[in-house]
C-alpha cells in the first residue's frame, strides 16, 4: 500500500453523491467522537484501488457488530437518542455502492475505521 503525498489520484464518481458520503462519515465523527480527540484521513493507493480510510475514536466502546452498524436505524450507542436519524452509515454504503465502491467499516474497541474502495481511472 502506498501513501500519496503529492500524485494526484482520480476516480469516477458522481460527486454530489461522493460528497454525501464524506458528509455522513464527517458528521458522524464530529456528533460520536471522543472530545479532544483526533480524526484522522487518509488515501492511499492499493493496485489499481485508492483507499480512503477514515479513523476516529467513539466517545463510547461499540458493543456491536459492524453489520449491525451499516443497519438502517441502528446506532452504535442506546444513548444516542438525540441526533440524527441512524441513517448515516447505512447511506454512505449505499451509495458508495452505486459508484461501483465499496464502504467497509472495522471496529475494535472504541477505533472506528472506515475504508472506501473505489477503481482509480488514469
Amino acid at each position: 500500500m502506498k501513501n500519496l503525498k503529492t500524485r494526484k489520484v482520480y476516480i469516477m464518481a458522481d460527486g454530489r453523491l461522493l460528497w454525501r458520503v464524506f458528509d455522513n462519515l464527517m458528521n458522524n465523527i464530529c456528533k460520536y467522537a471522543l472530545p479532544s480527540t483526533r480524526a484522522y484521513i487518509n488515501l492511499d493507493i492499493e493496485g489499481n484501488q485508492a483507499l480512503i480510510t477514515f479513523r476516529n475514536i467513539s466517545k463510547f466502546p461499540l458493543n456491536i457488530s459492524t453489520d449491525e452498524l451499516l443497519e438502517r436505524f441502528i446506532r452504535g450507542d442506546s444513548s444516542r437518542n438525540a441526533e440524527g436519524s441512524g441513517l448515516g452509515l447505512s447511506i454512505a454504503k449505499s451509495l458508495a455502492e452505486l459508484q461501483n465502491g465499496k464502504l467497509d467499516l472495522y471496529v475494535d474497541g472504541d477505533l472506528f475505521k472506515v475504508v472506501l474502495r473505489f477503481n482509480t481511472v488514469q
